[in-house]
């Protein structure tokens, strides 16, 4: 099996969306910009909702969440993320001016969402790239939209999304030995509850700060050994 071929297929997918999106995505009347989003929201909060069962210990979920977010929130997780986007827009000498607005929409809805890291981990852990070739149809299909309504800084999400889920699913699979079916159940299960939070952001209900959830993803195999070892 081809080691992050989740990832590798992702990043394809993206591509092509996004060339798609700069040369016809604009376009596209924003009346079905919307529609897609809306079936993409729903579909997304049906995915997670189905990892969220998985849970075993949902005490440990609920105080990795809160005490997660709110190290992420302390961190402004968000705010570096912008200017990540602005340090990259000098460097390459782009003109658009949505550029940044671009690059960090794409990145939070394909690179830091929850459903890069669980589907990292189901790759690495489990050898299953399923949850990622969903990920990247999906994001295909919103990188056409999105880089028709942003520019060429869609496409450049693609290097923050091939470093940081290639990482991860490496990461995983060393320390796979060291995860109980406990543990990786609790972290899909937690994963499953940030990707209802991307669905809810897609569908316009909420405006949930996901990046600031992430250390939540680290505390919860913490609070799980706690847990099982209690019985």
């Amino acid at each position: 099996m081809l080691p992050a071929g989740g990832t590798l297929f992702n990043v394809v997918t993206v591509v092509v969306g996004s060339l798609i999106g700069l040369t016809a995505g604009r376009f596209i009347p924003d009346r079905l910009h919307g529609t897609v989003f809306q079936c993409l929201g729903l579909f997304t909060l049906y995915l997670g909702m189905d990892m969220a069962l998985e849970t075993k210990h949902a005490l440990a979920i609920l105080l990795a969440l809160i005490l997660g977010t709110l190290i992420g929130a302390g961190f402004s997780f968000d705010d570096r993320l912008n200017g990540l986007g602005d340090t990259l827009k000098t460097k390459m000498n782009v003109a658009n001016t949505r550029f940044t607005e671009g690059f960090v929409t794409s990145t939070l809805l394909f690179c830091i969402g929850a459903m890069s890291i669980i589907g990292a981990f189901e790759d690495g852990l489990r050898h299953n790239p399923s949850l990622l070739v969903t990920k990247g149809v999906m994001d295909g299909i919103s990188s056409v939209m999105l880089a028709g309504s942003f520019g060429v800084g869609v496409l450049f999400s693609i290097l923050p999304m091939f470093i940081y889920q290639a990482g991860l699913t490496f990461l995983a699979a060393w320390a796979e030995p060291f995860l109980t079916p406990d543990i990786i159940a609790n972290i899909s299960g937690l994963g499953g509850l940030m990707i209802m939070g991307i669905g809810l952001n897609l569908l316009k209900i909420t405006k949930l700060k996901l990046c600031d959830m992430l250390p939540a993803l680290l505390l919860v195999v913490f609070f799980s050994m706690i847990f099982s070892r209690m019985g």
